[in-house]
């Protein structure tokens, strides 16, 4: 039996609002015991006095790529970057090549996570192709416990479809994740609708393309008695229609991003399609909507959204370059410098949005430290602070706003499946 000690780390659990320090004790891949432990011979003893030790942060938004995707990311490049930036489970979106609709798909995939360096949870497609015309073969998704389902990267247009697939995701236990955005309002907007857009001469997304979908799927949700999650919120009236939903019903939940809440429309003139992103980055107003939501509760948890693209697909033209963010490598530095740091936010309610609060959303027994759970556990060096290097990135995907950025609070190790990684 391996053992690994953990000594003189600033322990930080959400759930039990523990914060003191402790060590701990890992048998082979799982906490053994938190306290004050003496060493024994054949521990593996690693020193992290000054640093904070938290549970492997969970992402409930992530593109993997691998199969036809491989030269933007493979699940191997993939698991390692969000190994390296703390992340120690993964629930990977369906939009692969070919995309996972399908029992056959399903099983292809899941023979190349079983080797990924961090867990990872397949989401279903609600629909056949994620073309919205039919549904995908949701009653295989439970043989492979799949618990959400969603078209990311699509809204699902049909209403009377989508309220199929709401009654169907009831009657298995799924939640569906929804990519929000109405198709036919501005189809052809790659920035925020608004001053930025109207300074490049480029087509605009409203704020209402994402609120009046957001609209639709609560009421459907409601109606049905399903469970809806709203991923990558980015508008003030999202945030405040989500606000207005959970004040009457328990089956409405949302995520938002780090360079939704980090970063504004403004970006887009300094990196270029770097920060093309869908939804777009919006205006101030906005952001600070965000951070309100992720303070008072309405916002659930923090995902990256990881979209890593190849060079070609981010081109210097707005309108052709590929939406998205490589995100797995500077979430948590983004969260806590502008979070913690910049808003003031306790630093174990901000863990909390990227550990126990998705944990319980997906009911996944991870997102603690506690005995008898998975040794999940990310250290972080609460001070230091670096610029980022996108040339470092192990994502093949090197598509970032934050590059020559300096953040604060970087993941120094993650441990998981037994395993001791130093970043």
């Amino acid at each position: 039996m391996s053992k690994i000690l953990l000594k003189n780390g600033r322990v930080m659990d959400p759930e039990s609002s523990q914060d003191e320090v402790a060590d701990i004790l890992i048998e082979d891949d799982k906490i053994a015991e938190i306290g004050q432990i003496e060493p024994e011979d054949g521990m593996n003893v690693i020193d992290v006095t000054g640093k904070i030790v938290i549970p492997g942060i969970i992402d409930l938004h992530a593109h993997l790529r691998d199969m036809d995707q491989s030269d933007a990311e493979t699940i191997e490049t993939g698991t390692k970057a969000a190994r390296k930036g703390g992340i120690t489970t993964v629930f990977c979106m369906p939009n692969t090549s070919p995309p996972l609709d399908c029992m056959e798909n399903i099983k292809k995939y899941i023979e190349l996570i079983k080797d990924a360096r961090v867990d990872v949870h397949i989401v279903g497609a609600i629909t056949h192709k994620l073309k919205g015309e039919r549904l995908g073969e949701l009653d295989v998704y439970l043989d492979f416990g799949i618990k959400m389902i969603t078209d990311d990267g699509f809204d699902v247009e049909d209403e009377q479809l989508l309220e199929e697939a709401y009654k169907k995701a009831k009657n298995r236990g799924l939640i569906i994740m929804t990519h929000s955005e109405i198709h036919e309002i501005a189809p052809d907007g790659v920035v925020n609708e608004g001053k930025i857009s109207e300074k490049l001469g480029v087509p605009g997304q409203p704020n209402e393309k994402e609120w009046k979908a957001i609209e639709r799927g609560i009421r459907l949700a409601t109606k049905v008695g399903a469970r809806a999650h709203f991923t990558h919120i980015s508008t003030k009236e999202s945030v405040e229609l989500i606000r207005q939903a959970k004040q009457e019903s328990n089956l409405i939940t949302c995520d938002a991003t780090p360079h939704h809440f980090s970063l504004t429309e403004n970006e887009i003139l300094e990196s270029g399609s770097q920060a093309k992103v869908n939804p777009p980055l919006r205006t101030e107003e906005d952001r600070l909507a965000l951070i309100e939501g992720l303070k008072d509760g309405t916002i659930d948890a923090i995902a990256t959204d990881h979209a890593p693209h190849t060079e070609s697909n981010k081109t210097d033209d707005l309108k052709t370059s590929a939406f998205g963010i490589s995100g797995f490598e500077t979430s948590l530095p983004a969260t806590l410098t502008e979070l913690h740091f910049n808003q003031n936010m306790d630093l174990i309610d901000v863990i909390s949005l990227m550990t126990i609060k998705p944990a319980k959303l997906l009911n996944i027994p991870v997102g603690r430290l506690q005995p008898g759970f998975a040794a999940d556990i990310t250290v972080i060096d609460l001070e230091q602070e670096k610029a980022v290097d996108k040339t470092q990135f192990i994502s093949k995907g090197k598509n970032t706003p934050f590059h020559g950025k300096t953040l604060k609070s970087w993941p120094i190790m993650t441990i998981t499946k037994g395993f001791v990684f130093k970043i």
